[in-house]
């Protein structure tokens, strides 16, 4: 993949400068005027400035205003990022359980404001109600007062309401949330492990037959950030063996040895499926395991299983460039017929992101400086759309007609306080590797 020449080829070097091609100086003002700003290299304390004001400027202020339930707690994502008109005040599992991991993990990093503290608490008292009294998942969605609007959702559903439960036993210094949550994952696994787990991909191409059982790339994923992050807390055998589990399944398992990309779907006992499923890649999943592969392999200090991720995060960001209009598409529907879902979303990009980044920060790697300038760069202009309250979360192929109907209150704010947090590590090393490794 060719890739753009970066300024002087010293991004995340010397005296910790970094070249941004896109930035200038004034970072921080209004969507109206980016494009005036300067074209000049941008050193990592106006890379933080920047990344702090996408935050504190624009993310949680819009936010505050249109998104947040202040009254009945939650969030109510429907907005137009417009003009911030609400179209709907219905919520949903997979929100709440996000956004409680957003504002707890906010309070945790970056800033103890209790206020942020009081929007992750009101969330929890909203979605626990609702809490399944045996093995169920959670309903799928809410009106905003709490009344049910469906029958139970998916697994997802109840994975992000625990992974908010656990960020927010952390800021809350209430262990009894690690219990809930850890209990919700665990009955999550024991549901997944059943043969007949029923999970329709709706991701692939509609009319694809279902697989009884499916062992499915996405789901790993969301147990490994789960449980990793429970680790992250202090030493836990369930959630150690279920991490084991996560990076046995993937490496092993759904990571395809002829062409090096994770097949999404596979059957319960892990052979590869002779339908559709077997030449399907999800390319954005793929990648956004990849960093999360890498954040374990940084928590176990493992070098060999650090160099093996980054060899096949660079495979999948490789394979899904759009060489011709840039950024990365998500879905490679038929790996041997070439045939891509061409739509753009915000949040592989974002993904691309964090771990170019991560391998800058803990390696030096030129490849992956250059790579995150470039991505950096296309998702300023494509995404950030001047005037909007929040950034667009997806698009057509050209990001010229893109969704105007969605707050992104998950991906787009973890990249930017991931990215924030190992931005203040580069600078207090003055823009070198870490040592992480020896």
């Amino acid at each position: 993949m060719k890739r753009r020449q970066f300024m002087s080829n010293t991004l995340l070097a010397g005296l910790g400068s970094i070249s941004v091609n896109v930035f200038g100086s004034e970072q921080h003002a209004a969507y109206e005027s980016i494009d005036n700003l300067e074209s000049n290299g941008l050193e990592l304390n106006k890379l933080h400035e920047f990344y702090h004001a996408e935050i504190f400027k624009r993310f949680i202020p819009n936010m505050d205003k249109y998104v947040i339930d202040h009254q009945l707690g939650g969030f109510m994502t429907s907005i137009d990022i417009t003009n911030g008109k609400q179209a709907s005040s219905n919520k949903t599992a997979w929100f709440e359980g996000r956004g409680m991991w957003t504002y707890s993990f906010l309070y945790n990093n970056i800033e103890k404001n209790p206020k942020y503290l009081e929007v992750a608490r009101k969330s929890k008292d909203f979605i626990l109600k609702h809490l399944p009294k045996d093995d169920k998942f959670f309903t799928s969605s809410y009106s905003n007062d709490g009344k049910p609007l469906s029958g139970p959702g998916d697994i997802y559903s109840s994975l992000f309401v625990a992974e908010g439960l656990a960020e927010y036993a952390k800021a809350s210094g209430d262990k009894q949330y690690f219990t809930i949550a850890k209990k919700i994952i665990l009955s999550c696994l024991k549901r997944y492990d059943s043969p007949d787990y029923d999970y329709y991909v709706a991701y692939l191409n509609p009319g694809a037959t279902k697989i009884p059982g499916p062992r499915v790339l996405g789901h790993w994923m969301v147990f490994l950030r789960a449980a990793t992050q429970i680790l992250e807390n202090g030493p836990d055998a369930d959630m150690e063996k279920l991490a084991d589990r996560c990076l046995d399944a993937c490496l092993n398992h759904h990571l395809n040895p002829q062409y090096q990309l994770f097949n999404e779907v596979l059957n319960h006992d892990f052979s590869r499926p002779d339908n559709s499923y077997k030449d399907f890649s999800y390319t954005g999943h793929g990648i956004e395991m990849c960093w999360m592969l890498h954040f374990e392999a940084a928590r176990r200090k493992d070098k060999k299983l650090f160099d093996r991720i980054t060899e096949i995060f660079k495979r999948h960001v490789a394979v899904a460039h759009d060489d011709v209009y840039g950024g990365y598409f998500r879905a490679l529907d038929h790996v041997d017929n070439n045939i891509w879902k061409v739509d753009k979303v915000l949040w592989l990009q974002e993904e691309v992101l964090i771990g170019s980044m991560f391998i800058a920060e803990h390696t030096g790697d030129e490849w992956a400086k250059e790579l995150f300038n470039e991505t950096l760069e296309y998702v300023r202009k494509s995404f950030a759309k001047p005037g909007n309250l929040f950034w667009a979360s997806a698009g057509d192929r050209f990001m010229k007609d893109y969704a105007k109907m969605r707050a992104e209150h998950y991906h787009h704010p973890r990249h930017l306080m991931l990215n924030l947090l190992a931005l203040k590590r580069m600078i207090k090393r003055n823009g070198k590797p870490s040592c992480l490794f020896g």
